[in-house]
This record gives C-alpha cells, structure tokens and sequence, in this order.
C-alpha cells in the first residue's frame, strides 16, 4: 500500500514515514498506526486478489480483460504516479 499527500503549501514536508514490510500471510492489522478497521478492510482486499489470480490462472484465456472505464482509471493512476515520482526527484 502506498499512501500520498499533499504538499503542506507552507513550511517544511514532512519526513517520509518508515515503511513497513508484510509477510504474504501476515494481517495489516498488525500494522502501526494503521486503524484495525482499515487493517480489516485491506486483509480482505487482499484475500479477494488472490482469489482473483488463482482464477486467471486457471482460466484458458490469459490475463484480465478490463473495461474501458477501469483502464482509463488504471491508466490515469499510474500516470499520476510517475509525475509525483518525477516531480519529487526534481525538488
């Protein structure tokens, strides 16, 4: 998971916060300040992403077919990442 912020318009940003790695079988709600009930939600999440691969896999046809709306939204999040990635190498 990767959570982004803002700039604060004044002063300093703030420091990056200390990531924390997760096992495959390990519950974000483990996680330091991360609510439980959010932890819950994410644990759940990705118990459905795994469901969803096993299917892919034993599917004939080979990978996810995504409406054009998903795409659109897919393609505009990464775009987004990679300018705040690059954004932040330029400061």
């Amino acid at each position: 998971m990767l959570y982004l912020r803002p700039k604060p318009r004044s002063g300093a940003a703030p420091l990056p916060a200390e990531p924390v790695d997760l096992g495959v079988n390990d519950s974000y709600t483990t996680v330091p300040g991360l609510p439980v009930s959010l932890g819950q939600v994410l644990d759940q999440d990705t118990s459905n992403l795994a469901a969803q691969t096993r299917g892919f896999k034993s599917s004939k046809k080979r990978g996810q077919t995504l409406g054009n709306y998903q795409e659109v939204r897919a393609r505009h999040f990464q775009s987004l990442v990679r300018r705040y990635i690059n954004e932040g190498a330029n400061t």
